[in-house]
């Protein structure tokens, strides 16, 4: 049987891709597990600074598996549940950067996934859109946490209720979209920027997402707690001494 997650090293950048192009990438529960093993493995990897997230074929992902779900019983669906919500988990855990290079559709449970990620780049031509409500569900994959804190309250209610796609254009217009590009560049552009936070020293990378995660967490207080403990680990770290003397030398010149 064929991997519908596939990883490949591309030197200090880890391209996961969702493999079930003939379904557009859609979601199962064999998806949710290999998303949760690729990227544990990518927070555990030493080599490794950053990953790509993306879609083969025609779509990023349509959103989850509804034939599927269709035939599920309640013990059943609430284990496809809770698959997303550890992916979505395992995603916001990692400290490595997640990149999504999106295409196609990113449609419900593809949309969840692209907004799990870090940053987010999409070819011109995408369609954005949650048509779970007219479906009888509601968000998941701790969407009604991060969306609001992307695109604010409002527009994310609006998105969810209203049920309508968005392009690629008004996705980068209201902030879910970081950068548009042409679809013929869109996975060198993502690979790119993986590549340039991978050559980045690790730690300050890591503390970097700790620390705005953890700043939307709490008040202000715990987050310049948290900064302080991040930038003295970040100035501990040999890596970052390394760069002090390089950045110091090139100005000497």
């Amino acid at each position: 049987m064929m991997a519908v997650v596939e990883v490949e090293i591309r030197g200090d950048v880890a391209l996961i891709t969702l493999a079930r192009p003939d379904k557009l990438n859609a979601i199962n529960d064999e998806m949710l597990d290999g998303l949760y093993e690729a990227v544990d493995t990518l927070g555990r990897s030493e080599s490794i600074g950053a990953a790509v997230l993306t879609g083969r074929g025609r779509a990023f992902s349509a959103g989850g598996d509804i034939k599927a779900m269709e035939a599920m019983d309640e013990p059943a669906f609430a284990d496809t549940i809770s698959r997303y919500m550890r992916v979505s988990t395992a995603f916001r855990a990692c400290p490595k950067p997640i990149i999504a290079a999106i295409h196609g559709y990113a449609l419900a449970g593809g949309f969840e996934l692209a907004l799990m990620c870090d940053v987010r780049f999409a070819a011109t031509g995408t369609q954005f859109g949650l048509p779970d409500t007219p479906l009888g569900l509601s968000p998941t994959s701790g969407m009604t946490w991060l969306l609001p804190r992307v695109v604010g309250l409002g527009r994310a209610m609006y998105l969810t209720l209203d049920a309508e796609s968005i392009d690629a254009e008004e996705a980068e217009r209201i902030g879910f979209v970081n950068r548009v590009t042409e679809p013929e560049s869109l996975l060198a552009e993502a690979e790119a920027f993986a590549h340039r936070i991978a050559s980045y020293p690790r730690v300050g990378v890591a503390w970097t997402k700790i620390g705005f995660h953890r700043a939307l967490d709490g008040q202000f207080d715990a987050a310049t707690r948290s900064e302080e403990e991040g930038e003295l680990a970040c100035f501990r770290s040999p890596d970052t001494r390394q760069r002090f003397r390089e950045f110091l030398d090139r100005k000497r010149r």
